[in-house]
């Protein structure tokens, strides 16, 4: 094992894109360590891709796309305006709770940090905002896309785990809400501090006005959310769906034209086959490790240190948080959560706990550098230093981190919905 992890280790310091680093570590590891033929490297890659839930991933992606040039995500944003736009900071406040109601259709953070990133950075540098403020403010608000339910990463924990989606979709619900809620409390308060004005409070005419237009985007959620808990379609069946009512949508409203489809489609092809080539090499490096037995040794490990379930679980979400800033949240949950969920469950804490917990943790990670996606994706829509950015986004680190620890103290945090919805 020492081969993997060194090999892994220097194509990442070297700058190797994460798929390829784990892909060829695998393959290396086999062909030096292992008697097995070269052809397992290319069956499992396949093996790991091949599952239905995973269809799902490239049509969320879609629909986020096809909201953000569809005219859906305009909507949201007004919305979201007459909603807190009155408070301190008001168009950072908009920016969080904009990708609150985001987080529910698009189910990725990338797509939430590109697509809400290109409206609000630039109206938030017109208004005065300082360009990292504003990049800092969509690098950690865009994390909620992976927490709140539909969420991606989520997926790939159900199908590593062969845990429930519908249940690790409400166990991230609670969290998810708490961080808007807790990124928006710190928005206003620094606002405040540096004296950035809102917006007059809306009318009740504009509020009535701006919910009627709310409305359609926002019923994409409850499709998508009601027809998964309602037994009526599985997430990727709703995947599919929320494609065909963005479409919908925009042709209604007009906006949607075949060079913006065209785009959408291009850009969610892109992002899907990222993440589809990550999965397929996770899973090699995932199968290797338990073919040596990787799994079962560690759980012998840390059952003689016999470890309270909360100090065992204190430790794990530490070591997300750590994970997070060099290793992307996919690769994390594909690797994580099929060796650590023996370990959890025979110490007595509960599965879904134990996946909210390293979602939450590794999403962190995202706005954290070295190579946090939406740091990144945020600081180049800014046109500032990635390193001032993360400055400006330490406040909201640590509001993420505070409530990662309280997740991980307070089970009911996660299990409340899905225990009150499932037992």
């Amino acid at each position: 094992m020492v081969i993997l992890a060194v090999s892994i280790l220097v194509l990442l310091v070297i700058g190797t894109p994460i798929a390829f680093a784990l892909g060829i570590s695998g393959a290396i590891y086999v062909l030096a360590e292992t008697r097995l033929p070269p052809l397992v490297v290319f069956q499992r890659m396949f093996t790991g891709v091949d599952s239905f839930p995973f269809m799902a991933i490239p049509f969320f992606m879609l629909a986020g796309a096809l909201t953000n040039v569809g005219g859906l995500a305009d909507r949201i944003i007004n919305f979201s305006r007459v909603l807190v736009g009155h408070l301190s900071g008001g168009l950072a406040n908009v920016s969080i709770v904009s990708s609150m109601f985001f987080a529910g259709v698009s189910g990725s953070s990338v797509a939430d940090a590109s697509g809400l990133g290109k409206i609000l950075i630039p109206a938030m540098k017109k208004e005065g905002y300082p360009a990292d403020f504003a990049a800092a403010i969509n690098a950690s608000s865009s994390t909620m896309g992976i927490i709140i339910p539909p969420s991606i990463p989520m997926i790939l924990a159900a199908v590593a785990t062969g845990l429930s989606v519908r249940e690790l979709f409400l166990g991230g619900a609670v969290p998810g809400l708490l961080v808007g809620f807790g990124l928006l409390l710190m928005s206003t308060l620094i606002s405040r501090r540096r004296n950035y004005g809102g917006y007059r409070r809306a009318t009740a005419v504009e509020l009535r006005r701006a919910t009627v237009h709310a409305i359609p985007p926002l019923m994409m959620i409850v499709i998508i959310l009601g027809g998964i808990l309602g037994g009526i379609f599985t997430p990727t069946e709703a995947s599919v769906v929320a494609v065909l009512y963005a479409l919908l949508l925009g042709v209604l409203y007009r906006e949607l034209t075949w060079q913006k489809t065209i785009e959408a489609f291009f850009d969610a092809a892109i992002s899907a086959a990222v993440v589809m080539m990550v999965i397929a090499t996770a899973a090699l490096l995932t199968w290797l490790l338990a073919h040596s037995m990787v799994p079962q040794q560690l759980a012998l490990y840390l059952s003689e240190l016999a470890l309270a379930p909360v100090v065992l679980l204190m430790i794990l979400a530490v070591t997300f948080l750590l994970a997070g800033t060099f290793l992307d949240v996919s690769p994390g949950v594909l690797l994580f959560g099929p060796i650590l969920l023996p370990v959890v469950m025979a110490v007595g804490i509960d599965p879904v706990h134990f996946c909210v917990v390293m979602v939450f943790g590794l999403s962190i990670g995202l706005f954290t550098p070295p190579v946090g996606t939406t740091l990144i994706i945020s600081s180049y829509l800014g046109q500032v230093p990635v390193l001032r950015v993360a400055y400006q986004g330490l406040p909201y680190l640590a509001v993420m981190s505070v409530l990662l620890f309280l997740t991980v103290l307070f089970e009911d945090i996660a299990l409340w919905l899905p225990r009150l919805l499932f037992g």
